[in-house]
């Protein structure tokens, strides 16, 4: 009976959190997923309290292949690549510094964390997509489950502080050596404010059924990627797993059906959130206060590696202050925080761009990370 009433809070808790980061913003700031892992890590730490830990592994073993798909169904690829040059170029370099940044902190920490290589994989893939990324990574690597955590809650530590430079002295400064913004043209800004709270009851059912459906897409998919890491491996392979429900969530992004369907994202989201809070459960807080303190060394030289590269890079290329930083906040937090960075640099022509950078992140993070460990297990 108290393994229904674990999962129910599993998913109960991230309802509370999303509704509390509409009404108060030290919520926005600390980050939900932050907050989920927290709680999460309370809970299953607290003694006394019954918890199966199994039952919480496997939420968090299947939370992150639907995820996926889930946030990838409402990307415009296309639309992204004939976006303004600047973007294209700025995001790539983006993705092109954190694989060197990863591959950095893989050389320097390589002889001091016996996971290095992994973590590397994790590092390109959060610093191309986000937290998503950096969990399917994990899992796909098989990295132990101490330090999945320990990596995110030192990426989440690290960018909480990088968040606030960016909507605060980041544009002042570089705007001292970098060129300046210069509208392009009209720009269609399509910023969500619906809530689905907000909405009437047909309204409601109608997305309720339409997200439904995606889930069932997103079962199927993963369904499917499984029965192909078996016909191929012989096991259920998580590596070629996840590949598969990333490129089912790529390739049914132009189906204009699928593409349609409202609220993937924020389903997809939430799942995150579950999957955050499941995981924090497993967590044993003594054996992860003794944890090494090179992890969070290791996510310093990846996450501020890549924003220096990208620095570098944007020197070199004459990319303009307000896309430089639309698209270092693609790459280090993905779609969520582009929104309120560009309400901060009070440029609401970058946010389209932005937006689907983030998600072009999402697409690309998980193949990055198996070619990042592939290429730092040779160090």
């Amino acid at each position: 009976m108290f393994q229904v009433i674990q999962a129910i809070i599993i998913f109960a808790i991230p309802m509370l959190i999303l509704w509390a980061q509409k009404k108060y913003k030290i919520v926005q700031i600390l980050s939900p997923i932050l907050l989920a892992y927290a709680i999460g890590i309370v809970w299953g730490n607290i003694p006394g309290i019954p918890l199966d830990r199994g039952l919480s592994m496997t939420i968090s073993e299947v939370s992150v292949p639907i995820a996926i798909p889930l946030i990838l169904f409402s990307a415009d690829f296309l639309k992204w690549l004939k976006s303004a040059k600047k973007t294209v170029v700025s995001f790539l370099l983006m993705i092109l510094s954190a694989f060197l940044a990863a591959l950095l902190a893989a050389w320097i920490f390589h002889g001091t964390i016996d996971e290095f290589a992994k973590v590397s994989g994790m590092m390109i893939g959060v610093y191309t997509g986000g937290t998503p990324n950096l969990m399917a990574v994990g899992m796909a690597l098989k990295a132990n489950q101490d330090t999945i955590v320990l990596a995110n809650a030192c990426d989440q530590i690290l960018g909480g502080a990088y968040f606030l430079l960016l909507i605060s002295v980041i544009k002042p400064l570089l705007s001292k050596i970098l060129p300046k913004y210069k509208t392009v043209g009209p720009v269609e800004i399509e910023e969500k404010n619906e809530s689905f709270t907000e909405l009437n009851k047909d309204a409601k059912r109608k997305v309720a059924g339409g997200v439904f459906i995606a889930m069932l897409i997103c079962i199927a998919g993963l369904g499917i990627s499984v029965g192909i890491a078996l016909l191929l491996t012989g096991e259920m392979n998580a590596a070629i797993v996840m590949m598969g429900v990333t490129t089912v969530g790529v390739g049914l992004s132009f189906v204009k059906k699928v593409k349609n369907i409202k609220f993937t994202f924020e389903a997809g989201q939430y799942i995150i959130l579950a999957f955050s809070l499941a995981l924090g459960t497993t967590v044993n807080i003594e054996e992860m206060l003794k944890a090494s303190p090179e992890i969070l060394g290791f996510v310093a030289v990846a996450m501020f590696g890549a924003i220096f590269i990208h620095l570098i890079f944007a020197l070199i290329f004459r990319i303009d202050v307000d896309t430089a930083i639309i698209t270092s906040t693609a790459g280090v937090y993905g779609p969520a925080f582009v929104i309120p960075v560009a309400k901060a640099i009070k440029n609401k022509d970058v946010i389209v761009a932005g937006l689907t950078s983030g998600l072009v992140g999402y697409a690309v993070g998980n193949y990055l990370g198996l070619l990042v460990y592939t290429i730092a297990k040779l160090f």
